[in-house]
């Protein structure tokens, strides 16, 4: 978990603090946030297998 939220900063360009709020949002909303990746096929476009390690975070 935390490797991820060290990628997505680094990647996105935020803040650790930043990511870590985002990622404890989508834990917490992570029916909706599976739906709308899975709805949107980004699932599959994330670079490097994210969307992969995303569906296994929660």
């Amino acid at each position: 978990m935390e490797e991820f939220i060290e990628k997505m900063a680094a990647h996105v360009g935020i803040d650790k603090a930043t990511a870590e709020k985002i990622f404890s949002f989508l834990k917490d909303h992570k029916e909706d946030a599976l739906k709308a990746l899975e709805s949107s096929a980004l699932k599959d476009k994330l670079p490097g297998g994210l969307g992969d390690k995303l569906g296994s975070l929660f």
